[in-house]
């Protein structure tokens, strides 16, 4: 069993994290972070956020990751002053490579952007009130 424990230390230690940003628009964008092993193999998604631009700062909405039980899951921000969360699985691509899920959390990010970004704007309407937040 020991030998075990310092076999699995070893491997983290020997992780690459990959982190990489794109802009949807000037006030939108995607960053997306998952680690590899030295061969290259994706072993984890760490992160794939949107995250929008509120008084010159960004702050992320939404983000798909799968630490919980290895499953791909979303986490979607409930309020703007306060960073709880409601993680979910409906609608989530379940199966397939880590490669492919990557993937799929950024197409569907850049696909419906505008829809989470409503939904958080809606939700928040009393909060940012006076504050000009751009759609797109």
């Amino acid at each position: 069993m020991k030998n075990k424990k310092k076999n699995y230390k070893k491997h983290l230690a020997e992780e690459d994290k990959h982190v990489s940003q794109f802009a949807l628009s000037p006030n939108n964008r995607i960053t997306y972070v998952y680690k590899t092993d030295r061969q290259g193999i994706m072993m984890e998604i760490t992160c794939v956020s949107l995250e929008i631009n509120v008084l010159d700062q960004w702050i992320t909405i939404i983000f798909y990751d799968n630490h919980h039980a290895g499953k791909l899951h979303r986490h979607t921000r409930i309020a703007y002053n306060d960073e709880a969360d409601i993680t979910d699985y409906n609608n989530v691509k379940m199966k397939g490579s880590l490669n492919n899920l990557l993937t799929w959390s950024i197409k569907d990010i850049q696909n419906n952007f505008t829809i989470y970004k409503r939904k958080f704007i809606k939700r928040n309407k009393s909060i940012l009130n006076d504050v000009e937040i751009e759609e797109y």
